[in-house]
């Protein structure tokens, strides 16, 4: 699994989504997390686990002009996918659900070619690092409930409707 060089300047910074205020951390090859965490120190503590040895510098600027980019003017950045084979496949698959629109553990599976894979898939889309631009958040059970999301069930119900629009 390829890591984040220290020439690639990582960093981060925090500014308000519609969803509430997010934690972003980028580099120069894109963004690498998005989350939106319940506190800066959960936060921290997330991008510490996710990239133990990388050192983020706090970038408020870029990181406010990113976000607004993304929520207000609905640019697609350059994203820098950090996961195994089989994540960086399940987040390809998700990203090519359509905005507004949901699909199930069970067809993500069968778009990778693992139909038998479901809970692996759920695994995986858990890990996801790039909290709606990898849209994990259009993933929902085989009985239509909207089944659980890192960020809460109200985060997940206000992206879903935010799309909707």
């Amino acid at each position: 699994m390829k890591q984040l060089p220290p020439q690639s300047n990582p960093s981060y910074g925090f500014s308000p989504t519609p969803f509430g205020e997010c934690c972003i951390a980028f580099s120069n090859d894109g963004i690498c997390s998005l989350t939106f965490p319940e506190s800066r120190e959960s936060a921290y503590a997330d991008l510490d686990h996710r990239f133990p040895d990388v050192d983020f510098k706090l970038n408020e600027e870029k990181a406010d002009h990113l976000v607004r980019q993304i929520f207000e003017k609905g640019s697609k950045p350059v994203l820098n996918l950090i996961g195994t084979e089989f994540q960086l496949s399940i987040w390809h698959a998700l990203q090519r659900i359509p905005a507004g629109k949901t699909t199930t553990y069970a067809q993500i599976a069968e778009a990778i070619g693992r139909p038998k894979a479901v809970r692996a898939v759920g695994t995986a889309i858990g890990a996801n690092p790039i909290a709606y631009l990898i849209p994990c958040h259009r993933v929902i059970r085989t009985d239509g409930t909207l089944g659980g999301f890192r960020w809460g069930l109200d985060c997940k119900k206000k992206m879903l409707a935010y799309e909707k629009k």
